[in-house]
């Protein structure tokens, strides 16, 4: 398992659904872990996982990977959940993004089965590699400031 960031993975995303024969059979999945989000996109019999946490308000840092291979018992998990609008834009360079979009299924349970029961031994990984590069941004003073204020409007938010 190799985890990259977001756009390396994405753009693998993209070269293995343009060659897909069964583009109507991809899956998305997403739900949240604690204060993480965890994406789930399924196709062509393969299963990849994008984790990623909130640092601004709309604005997201995220690592991926290849966690599996995808088979109907996975399946089944990811159809458990609420049918919701996704969408999203990843920067590739400064002249082109890829831009994902269509309808996932949302359920917190559903990526928490996944993540614990299925994957548990990439959870690790992943989550250490995330909590390192917001770590590694925290050492701007600029960035540290915005990132705990949003912290602490999320925070209240719940109180």
């Amino acid at each position: 398992m190799a985890i990259t960031s977001v756009s390396a993975l994405m753009g693998n995303l993209k070269k293995t659904y343009d060659k897909s024969k069964d583009k109507s059979g991809w899956r998305v999945l997403s739900g949240m872990n604690r204060e993480y989000h965890d994406t789930f996109i399924a196709g062509d019999n393969n299963l990849w996982q994008i984790k990623s946490e909130e640092v601004k308000s709309g604005e997201f840092v995220a690592v991926g990977a290849k966690v599996s291979r995808h088979d109907d018992d996975l399946d089944k998990i990811m159809r458990n959940g609420s049918p919701v609008p996704f969408g999203t834009m990843t920067p590739m360079d400064r002249k082109i993004s890829i831009i994902m979009a269509g309808v996932q299924t949302y359920s917190s349970d559903s990526s928490n089965l996944l993540c614990k029961e299925h994957l548990s031994s990439k959870q690790a990984a992943l989550e250490q590699k995330l909590k390192s590069q917001v770590n590694d941004m925290m050492d701007d003073p600029a960035f540290r400031k915005k990132y705990n204020e949003h912290k602490d409007r999320l925070r209240r938010a719940y109180l």
